[in-house]
């Protein structure tokens, strides 16, 4: 039996929160660049999709790399699977998701950064709080997208995006 003190966990990061108000494209990801795990920014290289990388500050991301159903293997804990690295995806181009918060302390309506220089953080796999994070490095703010609440115990949080 499992119980829940002060607050229910926030979710697992890639898992699509509200689905009614979500658009899920397929998509097929860039085996150059793949994502190395789900709820993370995504661009658009010659039609196909790959995680941002060092440099991409002024890319406007695509989506995100939402978690597809079943939600994990048997062989994996629940929130640890690993996207595949070519092949089809499913990006959200729109709505409500859970993605892990790095660094900050996300509050609601707040402004939603990805790392995009290294500095302690991972480039374009890091979702922060604030243009400076701590540890160094820099990163950009996410064009339509807000932090929907405060983030858990494990830092998974809701962020509203293209909405």
């Amino acid at each position: 039996m499992v119980s829940f003190l002060y607050r229910m966990p926030a979710g697992i990061a890639g898992d699509v929160t509200r689905p009614s108000q979500s658009t899920i494209e397929p998509g097929q990801i860039d085996a150059a660049a793949p994502p190395t795990k789900y709820g993370v920014f995504l661009k658009m290289v010659s039609g196909k999709l790959r995680a941002l990388g060092a440099g991409d500050a002024a890319v406007a991301p695509y989506g995100l790399l939402a978690r597809p159903y079943p939600t994990n293997a048997a062989n994996e804990p629940l929130g640890t699977a690993t996207p595949p690295t070519s092949g089809l995806c499913d990006p959200m181009v729109r709505g409500y998701m859970t993605v892990k918060l790095a660094l900050g302390t996300a509050t609601k309506g707040g402004t939603v950064y990805v790392v995009t220089t290294a500095g302690g953080s991972v480039v374009g796999g890091d979702i922060v709080t604030s243009a400076s994070p701590a540890g160094g490095g820099t990163a950009t703010a996410v064009p339509n997208c807000i932090f929907m609440g405060g983030a858990d115990a494990d830092g998974n949080v809701e962020i509203r995006f293209n909405i």
